[in-house]
């Protein structure tokens, strides 16, 4: 009787060391800096940051070690250094992380006694080489001087995009129940380019949401994920290039097609005006439905500054012809002598007619697919400045 009692208070003896032991983290790091510098590490919810603590480091070589309660949810937590630099744990309770971190080459950070944290750097690491890669492609891409070279970076920038999303898919199928793909899934170039993006990802974000439900119906992860779930099945974004130029306001894509004469009218030639650039065809009965209306909106608008740039996209020269014919239209109407192989389609990612971006006087676009009192509005507010 008395040896099973003393089984028991030592069983329960183990069992509250071991409580109190396994609800926290501990993060320690070893950090090389060239500057003074400080450190903040955060918590990353799924739509916002909280800032637990900071640290300052001299320069030279510094170790410093962070305590955190942990819940039973792994939670994400990012290490921030004053120079810009950081990096992302991902942390189970119980775990004691080491780091080291050379704040001159951050992204070939070292990790160990967090297995997930250790995920979380092989995703970092596929990312960091991609957006670099892309940054350079669209630094070519202000620069480019033809459209035939921005259709040579156009490819590229799709090429290194799918060997990302190759790269993290991989993983993602390997580590569907692993935080860490949930973070895959949310890699960005930009705040308006993610990398999973588009209806072929969805099944990839259902996996990853319906796995982590299942650990952590509750978490905000899970209900974050859900609702991004419902927004992309209502409205899929087709991003490219040009969500690369819109987010850094760089020159748009010129175009030079003939108009009816032969002509080539560039659409740089009416800079200094806002313009609409239209892409329509005579034989698509919307198109016809927003010409109609572009007549009136054009005649209220083109003595403030205002012109109308139209692509068509008629199947047969013929047909647009006798749509010009018939109709009169007045303002610039040109057409590729190809339109299914449109380089105009491509530069600017048409995928369905009507379709219209909104140029300001500067050249730049401020807005896109406008049509009736929208384009009105968007019109007043910039042909009155």
């Amino acid at each position: 009787m008395h040896f099973r009692n003393s089984i028991f208070i030592i069983l329960f003896a183990l069992f509250i060391a071991g409580c109190g032991s396994n609800d926290t983290i501990t993060i320690t790091l070893k950090v090389k800096s060239s500057d003074k510098t400080t450190l903040t590490l955060s918590k990353i919810d799924f739509n916002k940051t909280i800032k637990l603590d900071s640290v300052k480091i001299s320069a030279g070589e510094s170790s410093k070690k962070f305590k955190i309660k942990q819940g039973e949810e792994p939670e994400f937590y990012s290490v921030n250094a004053s120079n810009g630099n950081a990096i992302t744990l991902l942390a189970q309770k119980g775990e004691k992380i080491d780091v080291v971190l050379d704040l001159n080459n951050a992204i070939d950070y070292q990790v160990s006694g967090s297995e997930g944290s250790e995920k979380v750097r092989q995703v970092t690491k596929i990312f960091a080489k991609s957006k670099a890669k892309v940054d350079e492609l669209s630094r070519r891409y202000l620069n480019a001087g033809t459209n035939d070279e921005r259709e040579v970076i156009n490819r590229e920038f799709e090429a290194e995009r799918k060997q990302a999303k190759d790269e993290l898919t991989k993983f993602i199928w390997e580590n569907p129940m692993s935080k860490a793909s949930i973070m895959a899934l949310y890699q960005k170039y930009n705040d308006n380019l993610y990398l999973f993006d588009s209806s072929d990802d969805l099944l990839l974000i259902k996996m990853v949401a319906t796995a982590w439900k299942a650990l952590y119906p509750e978490s905000g992860y899970t209900k974050g994920m859900l609702e991004d779930i419902k927004l992309i099945e209502s409205k899929i974004a087709n991003a490219k290039m040009q969500q690369l130029i819109e987010n850094a306001e760089m020159p748009i894509p010129d175009l030079s097609i003939p108009d009816r004469y032969g002509r080539h009218i560039s659409l740089s030639s009416l800079k200094g005006k806002v313009i609409l650039l239209d892409f329509f065809a005579s034989e698509n009965t919307v198109s016809l439905l927003d010409n109609r209306e572009l007549i009136e909106i054009y005649k209220k608008y083109k003595g403030k500054g205002f012109e109308i740039y139209q692509v068509s996209f008629d199947s047969s020269r013929e047909t647009w012809l006798n749509y010009l014919d018939n109709t009169g239209i007045p303002w610039i109407s040109v057409r590729e002598e190809d339109p299914t192989t449109s380089k105009a389609a491509m530069f600017y990612n048409v995928k369905l007619l009507p379709a219209n971006y909104l140029i300001g006087k500067d050249f730049n676009i401020i807005g896109k697919n406008l049509y009736g009192a929208d384009l009105q509005k968007v019109l007043d507010k910039y042909l009155n400045k």
